[in-house]
């Protein structure tokens, strides 16, 4: 039996987007009504109609799951850790005391010498004696984490904003003291 009341419940601090999954529907139903025309067109065959069905069948569960996954939080807080999702199956764990601060950046898209227009981030900065937290593999359209910043890429997350960095970093503090006020309770 496990012992599920020792696990703190998870606070999210920062909500996962599921909006660029929409183009990707887009383009699986555009393909599917192209593959429904093309049948009509050349005379329908109940092979074609099969296989036209097995891809609905396999575009929708294929967009479902990555609606799912791209839905998750991008990062929450459990006790005394931040949790860091900026890879689909994976989740780092982070110390609060190695985090510093929250606040808003943005990077560009396009070519390096025709930048196409900017996108808005949020980064968490870890500080820099946190030496094994200062970088970890990601999904790079989901963010980055390297040198002790750990960015996450507005597309890929809820809506940011200053209010929100102001808000992490003052949930931030809060968590810290919890922590440390917890710890002294118990006489560590």
């Amino acid at each position: 039996m496990t012992n599920a009341a020792a696990e703190p419940i998870a606070e999210v601090w920062l909500r996962g987007n599921v909006r660029p999954v929409l183009g990707l529907a887009a383009v699986a139903a555009a393909i599917g009504i192209a593959l429904v025309a093309a049948m009509l067109a050349t005379g329908m065959h109940a092979v074609h109609g099969r296989l036209v069905a097995v891809y609905w069948l396999v575009a929708a569960a294929v967009v479902a799951a990555v609606a799912v996954v791209a839905a998750r939080p991008r990062l929450e807080r459990r006790g005394g850790m931040l949790r860091v999702r900026l890879a689909p199956g994976r989740a780092d764990e982070v110390p609060l005391a190695a985090v510093e601060c929250f606040f808003l950046g943005s990077h560009t898209l396009g070519p390096d010498d025709a930048v196409t227009h900017r996108v808005g981030t949020l980064v968490m900065r870890i500080a820099e004696r946190a030496a094994e937290w200062q970088e970890r593999p990601t999904f790079v359209p989901w963010g980055t984490w390297n040198e002790g910043a750990v960015v996450f890429d507005g597309r890929w997350c809820e809506p940011l904003s200053i209010e929100l960095a102001r808000r992490l970093s003052g949930r931030l503090v809060e968590a810290k003291r919890a922590v440390v006020m917890l710890a002294a309770g118990n006489g560590a």
